[in-house]
């Protein structure tokens, strides 16, 4: 199934394709959507951001980057629903 990723107030959200991708983070980057990552997962923190709305899955278990609540990390997670994030 389909879910929408809303990133940074942008209007046309990008579409992640659960069967295409493997987390967020590569789906975005696939979408000429830059968000900066190091380590690719979740071990550093460094793509964190918030989830605005919607929900998230962590499918390898939880990260191990220390996350503040409402953050997440894109290159570890994967839509549930339709989701909007803000990166830092």
């Amino acid at each position: 199934m389909a879910h929408l990723i809303y990133v940074d107030e942008v209007l046309k959200p990008v579409p992640y394709e659960e069967s295409d991708e493997h987390n967020v983070l590569s789906c975005l980057e696939k979408k000429g959507v830059e968000l900066h990552s190091h380590c690719r997962s979740g071990f550093c923190g460094t793509c964190r951001a918030m989830l605005l709305r919607g929900q998230v899955k962590y499918p390898a278990g939880p990260p191990l980057a220390y996350l503040r609540e409402g953050e997440i990390l894109p290159c570890c997670c994967e839509p549930v629903t339709d989701i909007e994030i803000k990166t830092y």
